[in-house]
């Protein structure tokens, strides 16, 4: 069986060359052949595009030094094509198109595009407003409720349980200086946040009695970002009976009440029994912003940030960006990112846009996870303090990202914005519109992305040979040689690739 599917294949490989050649002919016009004895030197040509979704470029590939090179540069609706740059940013041409004669040295060129949508009175997009962390604390003998991500300006209701035997002193901010004397007040989140500390003090009503019967026990309820709760907290006797709420901020939703770890309820308030073990309930929120997963371009203004959509193969070390439109000066800023289980943030190889000058740049990993819902997803930090930002249309934050060979293949993986915050030149905070992005990881020679490599990519390869736009097709997976082109060379590598699964297959059978 094997045999006759291999000669099947030579034979189809066979059909699709003379397919492809007779669909060539007319614009077949080789190069003069070299001199005989002198040596033909290649180099690669790379093409690159600053806003992926911008449009396209043909004309990479390997030519010969002292060939015509010709590039060429398609435009989608909602763009304006600007200019091709070499790498430092010298202009090459204005023109979508234009040719050069290669050397050895020949940069790799980028086409740059501005996003210019065509009708501005179109409705906003629903936008990702800007939370800034209040965060509180508690000393030895009680307990707190409040905390979460708010915005600048929001009047939160905090409150301190104090227990039997302790005394409050007050609420005091990161400066040390005293807020309230109260165990529950109004606090009016500045910008930039803080942390919020209640200072309670041991102070028995007579220091001669004995301890507590072992008939009572703690009851503690603490919260993640995003809300808060009420209700009785403290030290109980066995059987008393108590409740708790909890209430979600704006921009997320309670998740459930968990006890030891476990999840206890899904009900946002209910009734406890003291039984005969101390007692930690913990109220889970959600970063959860009312905002589509992968709405349209956002309508311009005067800040948009969004993510490209990168396709690599399982290995590959991948570039990928945080992109942004601004009309006016940033700041300061920290954008917090969702990737995918698996796959591997490169913090230290990265790339800064021309027009973001004087910043310190911070990528870590953050250890909150309560945005994070897709199980073993990873949250990342970009924090840029210091500099500023010229207004452009540009690739701000360009960085490496690694597919390890255990991810999974065959679509495409979101990579989600859970949070900006930003400053403008005089230090007032801004909101921003965004979009997500995506991270597609196919097999190689996964030509229709269907997660199998087998006849229907050869005549997807063919297909993209012919110029095909068919947006199904994946061509980055399509091109089996790495030579930037689509080509017969290519269809030969994916009947190999098929050719090998089927050897696998039998010995393992």
């Amino acid at each position: 069986m094997r045999m006759k599917r291999i000669r099947f294949l030579t034979i189809a490989v066979a059909c699709l060359a003379g397919y492809v050649t007779a669909q060539a002919q007319d614009d077949f016009n080789p190069p003069s052949p070299v001199e005989p004895g002198a040596p033909t030197i290649y180099s690669r040509i790379v093409l690159l595009r600053n806003i992926d979704e911008a449009g396209s470029v043909s004309g990479a590939g390997r030519y010969a030094v002292g060939s015509t090179v010709n590039v060429y540069a398609y435009v989608n609706t909602g763009y304006t094509f600007l200019r091709w740059t070499d790498t430092r940013g010298n202009e090459l041409s204005a023109l979508t198109s234009f040719s050069f004669v290669n050397t050895e040295n020949t940069d790799t060129l980028i086409a740059n595009y501005a996003f210019t949508p065509g009708s501005p009175s179109e409705p906003n997009e629903p936008s990702t407003t800007l939370y800034y962390r209040l965060g509180l604390r508690a000393t030895q003998g009680c307990s707190v409720s409040g905390a979460g991500r708010y915005l600048a300006g929001k009047s939160v209701y905090v409150s301190a349980y104090v227990e039997s035997g302790y005394s409050f002193l007050g609420w005091t901010n990161l400066k040390g200086e005293t807020v309230s004397n109260s165990t529950s007040f109004n606090y009016t989140v500045p910008v930039d946040g803080d942390t919020l500390t209640a200072n309670c003090v041991f102070n028995p009503s007579s220091p001669a009695e004995p301890n507590d019967p072992i008939l009572k026990h703690n009851v503690t309820a603490t919260c993640s970002d995003g809300g808060y709760y009420s209700g009785n907290t403290g030290r109980f006797l066995e059987g008393s009976t108590y409740t708790l709420t909890a209430y979600a901020n704006t921009g997320y939703e309670f998740a459930g009440w968990y006890l030891n770890g476990e999840l206890y309820t899904n009900l946002r308030s209910f009734s406890y029994t003291v039984g005969k073990e101390n007692l930690n309930f913990y109220a889970k929120f959600i970063f959860n912003p009312s905002s589509p997963g992968e709405p349209n371009m956002p309508a311009l203004s005067l800040y948009s940030y969004y993510l490209p959509t990168v396709v690599g193969k399982p290995g590959d070390t991948v570039r990928y960006a945080i992109n942004l439109v601004n009309t006016d000066v940033v700041k300061d800023l920290n954008i917090r990112l969702t990737f995918p289980a698996g796959v591997v943030v490169e913090p230290t190889d990265y790339t800064l846009s021309e027009k973001a000058t004087g910043y310190d740049i911070t990528i870590c990993e953050a250890t909150d996870t309560i945005s994070i819902i897709e199980e073993g997803a990873k949250l990342w930090d970009f924090t840029m303090i210091g500099g500023t930002i010229e207004p452009a249309t540009q690739a701000l934050l360009t960085f490496n990202v690694y597919l390890p060979d255990t991810i999974d293949t065959g679509h495409r993986h979101q990579v989600k914005i859970n949070q900006i915050s930003m400053t403008m030149a005089d230090g007032t905070a801004v909101t921003a519109r965004t979009r997500n992005g995506l991270l597609g990881v196919f097999k190689l020679g996964d030509a229709n992305g269907d997660d199998k490599v087998n006849i229907m990519d050869v005549v997807g390869a063919v297909s993209l040979m012919n110029g095909s736009e068919d947006e199904g097709l994946i061509p980055e997976v399509t091109n089996t040689n790495g030579d930037d082109n689509i080509n017969i060379m290519d269809v030969v590598g994916i009947i190999e690739i098929m050719n090998n699964n089927d050897t696998e297959n039998e010995e393992n059978e």
